[in-house]
């Protein structure tokens, strides 16, 4: 396999595209009801409508997109692998104290007074708008693995060493 392959596991799925200069393929929410509410300071499994056939030396990471990340929206798992062929779902959290709603809504449409009270009660998002990134990125299957002893590893030449979280001093 040389390709990746998707399908729509719900009809209305949008397959991930990416223009040539950027490097992940825009994901979109796909769902049947109006809109999706994730309560403030929580996480939901987004649908996406879409499975995928993945060549064996690569996985598709998902990171957040610029406009997901600035509404305090994140993505709280990450990695779609070679061998998967169920549905995906984007695990969506909601950093914010206000509901973010994925509508199908066309704000534009709304008299701006009513536009005003919904954006003063929630964070919109529209279900048009692709909600996450996916980056393909080689596995490297190529390395071979081995098992050693703790003090076999310890002896590699290391300039951090056991140092933990913060130890850098960068």
């Amino acid at each position: 396999m040389d390709k990746i392959y998707f399908a729509k596991v719900r009809p209305n799925a949008k397959i991930p595209d990416r223009d040539i200069w950027n490097a992940g393929l825009d994901i979109y929410p796909c769902f049947d009801e109006d809109y999706f509410i994730i309560p403030p300071h929580s996480t939901r499994l987004v649908p996406t409508g879409l499975a995928s056939a993945i060549p064996v030396d690569y996985y598709i990471q998902i990171y957040e997109r610029g406009s997901t990340g600035s509404k305090g929206i994140k993505y709280s798992a990450g990695v779609i692998d070679s061998s998967y062929r169920g549905e995906w779902f984007l695990a969506t959290t909601n950093t914010n104290d206000k509901p973010v709603v994925i509508s199908k809504l066309d704000m534009d449409k709304l008299p701006l007074s009513a536009k005003e009270i919904i954006e003063s009660t929630c964070i919109i998002y529209p279900y048009t708008k692709a909600l996450f990134q996916g980056v393909v990125h080689s596995v490297h299957n190529e390395l071979e693995r081995a098992e050693i002893s703790y003090e076999e590893l310890m002896s590699f030449p290391s300039e951090r060493g056991k140092g933990a979280l913060g130890s850098s001093g960068k």
